[in-house]
């Protein structure tokens, strides 16, 4: 029998399947598909390197402009490019308004100019079954050729840092969307409204802490976490490496609005959709600088573990407890939506 899948991620093993399935290879593509990886980085014969990145927004956002493009622009920047061109998908529910869509478009618009990347295209339709508008960018940026970064480099032996702190989107998501549910739980409205705040400022983008790490000698890996969250983004850059790891749970930055918030909920904030941090993989000696460049510019960092060996198994250490880091099979976030009434 055919299984059914969930919301949230294909799993890994499905996923590995399918890009195996892949017959054509072109020596131009320098990374493609693999678990773990963020961007596609293509050789086309230019004096830098192409790198490119698809990512959607499904859920409803008031800046969906800003909202698109940091999603994808943090998928270019853990390689180490920086974003110029964003093409995009608008697919727009039966009886959208005009209004919606001129918002849509200048949400677009503003983003774009912000960050200096050009909106070269794409595509828009209604499309029959929607009930909210449902945008799919593909930004493309350049890298220096010798200059860029894969989850794959991560070595034994190097620190985990995590720049920014847990679980950012999620949260903010859940305090925008399902205030009434917060409230009924009796979650603080100050605490609700300051979370709802966090897709704008801080914002979700690591491009900044990007920026900071890629200048500093021993980088090695960098990675952002999405959907699944923390663990699940050190699971797939020790798979991506061929690595274990050991993780420190009391060294993680937690946000207090999100531990109250997944309190309220009963979500496990490890898991929950957690764009707005950044981790990279650096040698340990690069350590102190790359903490102390981060902290000057404003961003929270942490030294949350460091890789292993493979043999040494992915490990979590939680209140004098040495146990298996946790894997999420889909997001907490939606877990929640096919709990939650009219979720």
């Amino acid at each position: 029998m055919t299984a059914r899948l969930p919301a949230g991620k294909l799993p890994h093993d499905l996923l590995r399947a399918l890009l195996a399935s892949i017959s054509l290879r072109d020596p131009s593509v320098i990374v493609g598909g693999a678990v773990g990886e963020d961007a596609a980085i293509l050789d086309t014969g230019a004096p830098e390197l192409l790198v490119a990145k698809t990512d959607p927004i499904t859920f409803a956002a008031e800046d969906i402009g800003d909202y698109l493009l940091a999603v994808n622009s943090n998928d270019l920047a853990v390689c180490g490019a920086e974003p110029r061109w964003l093409l995009v998908t608008v697919l727009l529910p039966e009886g959208v308004s005009t209004d919606r869509v001129h918002q849509i478009f200048n949400s677009l618009n503003r983003a774009c100019s912000e960050a200096g990347v050009t909106l070269v295209g794409g595509h828009t339709e209604i499309t029959v079954g929607l009930d909210r508008p449902i945008l799919v960018g593909c930004l493309l940026g350049i890298v220096p050729r010798g200059g860029f970064f894969r989850a794959a480099g991560s070595r034994p032996g190097d620190a985990i840092l995590l720049a920014g702190g847990i679980a950012l989107e999620g949260t903010a998501i859940l305090a925008r969307e399902h205030q009434a549910v917060l409230l009924e739980k009796g979650l603080d409205q100050a605490v609700i409204a300051r979370a709802a705040g966090w897709l704008l400022k801080p914002g979700i983008s690591v491009l900044p802490a990007a920026r900071v790490l890629r200048a500093l000698p021993g980088l090695h890996a960098m990675h952002d976490p999405t959907e699944g969250g923390l663990f699940t983004a050190l699971h797939e850059m020790a798979e991506a490496a061929g690595l274990g790891l050991c993780v420190h749970s009391a060294s993680v930055c937690v946000l207090p609005e999100c531990a109250s918030v997944c309190q309220a909920l009963g979500l496990d904030l490890f898991g929950l959709l957690a764009s707005g941090a950044l981790l990279a993989a650096l040698d340990p000696s690069g350590l102190p600088a790359a903490l102390d460049r981060l902290h000057a510019a404003g961003i929270r960092a942490a030294h949350i573990g460091d890789f292993l060996p493979a043999a040494e198994g992915r490990i979590l250490l939680s209140q004098g407890q040495k146990l298996p880091l946790p894997a999420f099979t889909r997001d907490e976030l939606a877990r929640f939506l096919e709990s939650c009434p009219g979720g």
